[in-house]
């Protein structure tokens, strides 16, 4: 489900998804 609702809407979870991915990585080190 994830995968259609981020396709149908990537404008809208494109900034969420770069943000956790950059804090991860920022946390991971």
């Amino acid at each position: 489900m994830r995968i259609d609702i981020i396709t149908l809407f990537p404008e809208m979870f494109e900034p969420v998804l770069n943000g956790s991915i950059i804090g991860r990585a920022q946390k991971s080190g």
